[in-house]
């Protein structure tokens, strides 16, 4: 049985990179205060997370964080992040380059206007839909950056 993130785990992520900005000012994160988070859409991702194995429930998250854009700023970020507290949850390590993130983010940009027509946010709708190529992209992505951690005696 697969342990899932909570809407708690979210919330803190993107709280951390707006924390971060405020330190680091090649951090960006703009928009805090001219947008509210959209809890209620975090709450369906939360409600209507599938039951289906690590790597889709992980893709799940990845995609549908960013297609939600639920936060002022920094989905991706928060999405890879939550992605990687997911998995290391789950016994797993999520590693990536900044460099792989980059080009990830990129290629999803392309493959969201193919699919969407648009690069901005989706309704909720999006959680429910077949998988679609943002989809298998996403999951690509985190079958070959994923590594199962060993347990110590």
């Amino acid at each position: 049985m697969l342990s899932l993130l909570q809407l708690e785990d979210l919330l803190d992520i993107n709280e951390e990179l707006k924390f971060e900005s405020l330190h680091d000012p090649k951090i960006e994160y703009s928009g805090a205060n001219d947008y509210e988070v959209k809890i209620s859409n975090l709450k369906k991702l939360i409600e209507y997370t599938p039951n289906r194995n690590i790597h889709e429930v992980a893709a799940y998250y990845l995609k549908n964080i960013i297609l939600l854009q639920a936060f002022p700023d920094g989905n991706h970020r928060t999405a890879l992040y939550a992605v990687e507290l997911f998995l290391e949850i789950n016994g797993y390590k999520f590693d990536y380059s900044a460099e792989e993130a980059y080009e990830f983010r990129r290629e999803l940009y392309n493959r969201r206007l193919r699919v969407y027509k648009t690069y901005e946010e989706r309704p909720i709708g999006v959680l429910k839909e077949d998988d679609n190529q943002v989809f298998y992209f996403c999951l690509e992505f985190i079958k070959s950056h994923i590594v199962k951690l060993t347990q110590s005696n």
